[in-house]
Parts: C-alpha cells; structure tokens; sequence
C-alpha cells in the first residue's frame, strides 16, 4: 500500500460516491492506492448475457474495438469468463497468472487481446451480487510497466472484501439506470459453435485451443493423449480450412458475426455457407 493517509481518502472519497456519476473512477483511485496500476475496466453479468462495459478509466477508440470484440464473442473463450464466472467462483481478487492455462501468455488470445491493449499484466476483482449477476472489476498494468509483485497481490486480495461491499451498493443504489439496463444483442454461443460441422470432441479441443491450451493442456484436460489431441486437432484444422491456431482464433470472430440473435443455430455452420460453401461440399 502506498500511504495509509491517501488509502484512507480514497475509501472515504469512494464511499461518498456509491450511487452516483463518480463512482468508478472513485473506486480506480482507491486500488491504485493499493497496486499502483494504470487501468481499469469494470463489466457487469447477467446469466447467460454477454457482458455489458460499465467503465473504462483509459477510454479511447483502441479501449473501445477491443472491449467489442469481448463484449461481442471473446469472452466466451476467455480463462476468467469459463474459470471463474460461468462456474460462480467466490468473491476474490483472482490473478490471470492463477486463472489461465499453461502457455496462456504465449497463446494467440494473449497475442491479439491483451497485445493490441498493451497490457502487461492484470487481474480481476470478481463480485456476485444478489440480484444473480456479477459484476468484475479488472485491474491492469500498462506494457511498460512490471508485473505485479507478490506486496501487490497480497493488498489486492486484502482489499477485496471492501471492493465487493462498495460494489454491491453502489449497484443495488444505481439499479434501474439505463447504463446497467443495457440489452444485449448476442446470447452464450459455445453451446452451438460447430455443433452441426465438428464432432464433439473436435468441438471440445477447438474451445480449449482458443481458450489458450496448449496441446498436452488440452489433452489433460479432455483425458487423452497429446497424440489424440492432435489427431482431434487436424481433422477440425481439415474441417474448417484452416492451418494454424491464429486462423483458428480469428474463424471464430468472424463466425460470432453470424450467430442469431435468438442464439439458435450454428454460427460457425453459418460463416462457412457464406465464406467456406466449398468445404461443406468436401465434406458432404
């Protein structure tokens, strides 16, 4: 913790703040007075909804493609979104180092989403609220800047009791506004993605892979060999027309543009009548 004096302004300033305009950037004073971190970025929940982006303390029209690539299909294939929230883990401050798979840092979703951000290193205040949603406050250094230390986390993890309890009122207190009421226009897709082009094992190793897993990750996962994985992985590479995981990632962005609104169907199966017609008739 920097200074105890500026730690407790900050609390003060925060709490004077729960249920108005300057709550966020309140509470973005507050752990930086904690991690001494640059950004933050706070997304709501709501059951089976893609998030909705409630604040972003950098801005920006980088910020903002980034966030809607998340916010449209990237978080279904994000390590906190499946290790955290779709599981209902406790209220905590979670690192993405203790989060991710192995190999994660080195993986395409790394490359491309935290890459184009510049972010060094982050990790995420997770705070269920009573309603059933959950709110996540992410908490992000910039590229230039060191990975948080182990005094860093250790206040980070200290200070997430407080964090859920500002959060919590500040939520149930703003309820009804037309920030947090915001519709969303996509529902959870990895119930259908390639569910009418690859076999359930080829779907189930397609998700791991875009998840960051690496071959003998995802072989663990999934309680096979690393010599089946790769098996699962070349047909599907087959299936889909690609040959590399970087065109793997970016084939399901580009599928996430088709899926329905109603959430039926298969997005994927969508794309590759428009784009790929040429390897569904290879494999007809």
């Amino acid at each position: 913790m920097h200074n105890l004096s500026h730690f407790a302004a900050a609390s003060a300033r925060a709490i004077e703040q729960v249920g108005k305009d300057g709550f966020w950037p309140a509470l973005h004073e507050l752990i930086f007075q904690v991690a001494g971190h640059q950004m933050t970025s706070v997304f709501v929940y709501r059951q089976n909804e893609p998030p909705v982006r409630l604040y972003d303390s950098e801005g920006g029209a980088a910020r903002d493609e980034l966030h809607g690539i998340l916010v449209k299909a990237g978080y279904l294939i994000s390590p906190y979104y499946n290790g955290l929230i779709r599981t209902s883990a406790a209220s905590g401050f979670y690192h993405i180092d203790a989060v991710a798979p192995d190999a994660f840092r080195q993986s395409k979703y790394f490359e491309v989403y935290y890459g184009r951000k510049e972010v060094e290193d982050e990790g995420m205040f997770l705070c269920p609220m009573n309603d059933g949603s959950t709110i996540v406050v992410m908490v992000e250094r910039h590229k230039q800047k060191p990975r948080f230390d182990a005094t860093a986390l250790a206040s980070l993890q200290d200070i997430h009791s407080l964090v859920q309890t500002l959060v919590q009122q500040h939520h149930e207190r703003s309820r009804g506004s037309s920030t947090t009421q915001e519709a969303s226009a996509f529902r959870l897709a990895t119930i259908s993605f390639g569910s009418e082009v690859l076999s359930r094992r080829e779907r189930e190793v397609a998700m791991l892979m875009l998840q960051g897993h690496s071959s003998k990750s995802a072989a663990r996962e999934l309680d096979i060999s690393p010599e089946t994985e790769r098996v699962h992985r070349r047909r599907l590479y087959a299936k889909l027309g690609v040959t590399s995981h970087s065109e793997m990632f970016w084939l399901f962005l580009q599928a996430a543009d088709y899926l329905e609104q109603s959430g039926q169907g298969d997005p994927l199966l969508a794309y590759l009548r428009h784009k790929r017609p040429d390897l569904l008739s290879e494999g007809s």
